[in-house]
């Protein structure tokens, strides 16, 4: 757990902050039913309208309990800001730190080996959940959860100019920060 906490408090470290450039990323988009496609999506490309960027997946409590909440801004918002999830790297997969609210919904989920299995627990999640914001999948590196620290789940809003104007505590273990992206995104430009 000690080895968890100290990776977590690294990557914040090392995370953008408001008032700066969002780091650019190309990542491989998903279908609306989770399947992979080949085809890519760039931060950049999302650009022309202020961009919610979440970070997520299935074996994440927190993110699985918001995800109607999320849902929610997604359909209000969508037409004037750009909405991305990436999906990354299992929370709380069954050969790691097990949690009881997963037992308790059915879900015993390994770490995927490979992009397939990545977007086969994405799959879970969008039909499990009902979900329809535009999915992404990290590289089996985790180099987008590093670069954002978007572990166990984080919320971006990134502005037309490119900056960073809203980042959430990592979790967001609480509603009031889905609350505080929500106002940010309808307040950015």
């Amino acid at each position: 757990l000690y080895a968890r906490v100290d990776e977590k408090e690294r990557m914040d470290a090392a995370a953008p902050d408001v008032g700066d450039t969002a780091p650019n990323f190309t990542a491989e988009r998903l279908t609306a039913e989770g399947r992979r496609t080949g085809a890519t999506v760039r931060l950049s490309d999302l650009q022309s309208k202020p961009v919610g960027l979440m970070f997520g997946s299935y074996t994440c409590p927190i993110f699985r309990d918001q995800i109607d909440r999320y849902e929610d801004i997604y359909r209000e918002l969508k037409g004037d800001r750009n909405f991305l999830c990436v999906y990354i790297r299992e929370a709380h997969p069954e050969e790691g730190w097990r949690v009881p609210q997963n037992y308790e919904h059915g879900i015993f989920l390994s770490q995927p080996a490979d992009l397939d299995q990545r977007a086969e627990r994405a799959r879970c999640c969008i039909a499990d959940k009902n979900m329809s914001i535009p999915l992404a999948l990290d590289s089996m590196e985790d180099s987008l959860m590093h670069l954002y620290a978007g572990s166990p789940e984080r919320l971006y809003v990134i502005g037309t100019d490119g900056r960073i104007a809203f980042k959430s505590a990592t979790g967001p273990y609480d509603d009031d920060e889905v609350e505080a992206w929500y106002a940010a995104l309808k307040a950015a430009r």
